[in-house]
């Protein structure tokens, strides 16, 4: 499919409505997985469950299969949420995170269930389970799950076996790691002058830590924090210096995207000045 005709308000517009029918197709297909269930239509395909057809018959992942299948029962108790999913103020994992809830919590009420509900929409999944360990009656410290490469695990179980006396867990070392390593990558912790020229690309540490400090550390278009980068404002290229001035904060995808807008525009604006052939 070729898209480079469209230009930058159509991409936007028809990604908005694809992605808005996207959700309007995804609740029909919980709706009929959910009437599938009913009449245990799965077993006519040779399957034990609706888990199973969703995998075997409709080719989902097991992730996938498994935040359907939770969605589509829900939907049972709490018929509200499935417009919620087309407005894009539910996600399927976020169902998925509220099924254990329910079940850990022993919520069965619908009324109490709205509510946990309302907590949560429009909030990514991080900070959904963010919001449902603050709710649970007991307070108990909420863990989360890294997952790294066995190799990494290797080296990381190398550096607690050095610190085993003042780290004995994976949990105090890493908080100890990432103590020491602010130290040296945190910009706006560097106090050590360094000299440089504005006239080159290369942009002095204390420079670099002032444009951190003022940018309060995120970008300046989106406010993300990260992958944060040092964007010339005019760019070097044209001859924009490397001073607090002409330096800000963006992020990976800002600062590409803020790349292709400038060159672009400045393309079309020496087109528009050429004589024509």
């Amino acid at each position: 499919m070729k898209l480079n005709y469209l230009t930058d308000n159509c991409l936007l517009q028809d990604t908005l409505n694809l992605a808005h029918k996207e959700r309007e197709i995804m609740t029909k297909v919980l709706w009929h997985l959910r009437e599938i269930d009913r009449r245990k239509l799965f077993v006519e395909q040779g399957c034990g469950s609706l888990f199973e057809y969703c995998v075997k018959v409709l080719k989902y992942s097991e992730a996938q299969a498994s935040r359907r299948v939770t969605a589509s029962r829900l939907l049972q108790d709490l018929p509200e949420v499935a417009k919620k999913i087309e407005e894009g103020q539910l996600k399927l994992s976020q169902l998925n995170q509220l099924k254990y809830f329910f079940q850990d919590e022993h919520i069965s009420a619908k009324d109490e269930k709205i509510k946990v509900i309302e907590k949560i929409e429009g909030r990514s999944s991080r900070d959904t389970d963010r919001i449902l360990h603050e709710l649970k009656k007991e307070k108990i410290p909420r863990n989360v799950f890294i997952v790294v490469r066995e190799d990494t695990k290797e080296k990381l179980d190398k550096v607690r076996n050095l610190k085993a006396h003042s780290c004995p867990d994976n949990d105090s070392l890493l908080g100890k790691m990432c103590e020491e390593v602010s130290k040296m990558w945190d910009p706006t912790l560097i106090k050590r002058h360094a000299t440089g020229s504005s006239e080159t690309r290369f942009v002095p540490k204390m420079i670099q830590a002032e444009v951190w400090r003022r940018d309060r550390g995120e970008c300046t278009k989106c406010h993300s924090t990260y992958a944060l980068e040092l964007d010339h404002i005019r760019p070097f290229a044209v001859g924009g210096k490397s001073t607090v001035e002409n330096l800000r904060l963006l992020c990976r995808a800002c600062n590409q995207r803020q790349r292709v807008t400038y060159f672009n525009q400045t393309q079309s604006f020496e087109r528009s000045l050429s004589p024509p052939s």
